[in-house]
C-alpha cells in the first residue's frame, strides 16, 4: 500500500479559505463599498446557489486563504535511539486582525519553508484541494516559489511534490482509501478518525469557516484548522501501521509521545482547542497491552 519507509520530517496540514470578497468586485464589477457578506453571495450566486444549496463550492480560483496549520513530525537521534518530536504551528499564529490573514504573506512563508525544509507532505484531500488552492491563490498574489517548485531532474526521484501518480512525498490519504475517485465512497477525515478512536472535529465544521470570517472569529479558525492537522496526523499514524511500517511497540510509543506533546502544549499557555481535543479522547489499553491479556485469557 505504502512503498516508502517512514520519513524523518513529515508535515501534517491543513488549509482553510473563504470566499475572496475582492475577486467578486473584480469578476463581476461590483462597487467598492459592497460588503464581504454581499460580495460571498455574488460569488455562490455566480457558482450556482439554489434554495437547498445557497452554499455551493466554488473554483480554488475564487477563494481566499485565510489559515494553514502544520503538525510537524520529527526523528531525532540520540546514537542509535530515535525520539519522535512534534511541533504544531499555524500561520497565522494567533489572529485576531483580517490584516493578519495577508495570503499572499501566509502562502510566500509556507511555500519558502517547504521549499527550505523539503519534508514529507501528507494532508487529506491535499493533492486535489490544498495545493491547487495554494498554487493558484499563489499565482493570483504575485508570489515567486522556485524552491516549492523545484522538481528533481531525476525522473526516478521520489522527492517530488508535483507526482501525478503514485505521490508518496506528497501523500495524499484521501487517494488511499478513494482509488477510483467515486466520491460517494470517498470517507471524510472526520468520519474515519472518530471511528478510529480519534477525537476528530469538535464544534466547528467546514461549513462554518465563512461565517466565523464575517464575525471576525479568526482565532476560531486557527483553532479549527490545528484540529483538522492533528486529526490528519492520527489517521496517518494508523495508516503506517495498517501498513506494517510501524510495529505495535512502536505505534503505542509514538500515541504516549503524541500524547505528552499535547499535554505539554497546553500546560505551556491557554489552548482551550488543544484540552478539549485531549477531553474527546480517553486513554485506551494499549496494543500490548491488549495482546498481553489476550494471551493471559
Amino acid at each position: 500500500m505504502l512503498r516508502s519507509e517512514i520519513y524523518d520530517k513529515v508535515w501534517f496540514y491543513d488549509l482553510e479559505w473563504v470566499p475572496d470578497a475582492d475577486a467578486a468586485k473584480i469578476l463581476f464589477d461590483l462597487p467598492e463599498e459592497i460588503s464581504e457578506a454581499e460580495a460571498f453571495q455574488a460569488l455562490w450566486r455566480h457558482s450556482g446557489a439554489t434554495p437547498e444549496r445557497p452554499r455551493p463550492f466554488l473554483k480554488y480560483l475564487y477563494s481566499r486563504i485565510v489559515s494553514i496549520a502544520v503538525l510537524m513530525r520529527f526523528v531525532r537521534y540520540d546514537g542509535p535511539e530515535a525520539r519522535i518530536e512534534f511541533h504544531l504551528t499555524s500561520l497565522p499564529k494567533v489572529a485576531t486582525e483580517k490584516a493578519e490573514c495577508d495570503e499572499g504573506r501566509l502562502i510566500v512563508e509556507f511555500l519558502d519553508a517547504l521549499g527550505k525544509h523539503r519534508p514529507q507532505l501528507v494532508g487529506f484531500n491535499s493533492q486535489e484541494s490544498d495545493v491547487q488552492v495554494l498554487i493558484q491563490r499563489g499565482i493570483v498574489n504575485q508570489v515567486s516559489a522556485p524552491a516549492f517548485c523545484q522538481r528533481p531532474a531525476d525522473r526516478w526521484d521520489k522527492t517530488d511534490y508535483f507526482a501525478k501518480w503514485d505521490n508518496e512525498f506528497h501523500l495524499d490519504m484521501l487517494k488511499l482509501f478513494s482509488p477510483s475517485g467515486n466520491r460517494a465512497m470517498m470517507p471524510g477525515l472526520n468520519e474515519i478518525a472518530k471511528l478510529c478512536g480519534f477525537p476528530g472535529k469538535l464544534d466547528i465544521s467546514g461549513q462554518h469557516v465563512s461565517d466565523l470570517w464575517l464575525a471576525g472569529e479568526l482565532d476560531k479558525i486557527v483553532e479549527y484548522n490545528q484540529i483538522d492537522a492533528l486529526n490528519t496526523y492520527l489517521v496517518w499514524l494508523r495508516v503506517v501501521y495498517f501498513c506494517g511500517k510501524i510495529n505495535d511497540v512502536q505505534y503505542d510509543n509514538e500515541i504516549t509521545a503524541f500524547r505528552e506533546f499535547l499535554a505539554a502544549e497546553i500546560a505551556d499557555g491557554a489552548k482551550p482547542h488543544l484540552q478539549q481535543f485531549m477531553d474527546k479522547w480517553p486513554e485506551k489499553v494499549t496494543l500490548v497491552e491488549a495482546q498481553a491479556l489476550s494471551h493471559h485469557e
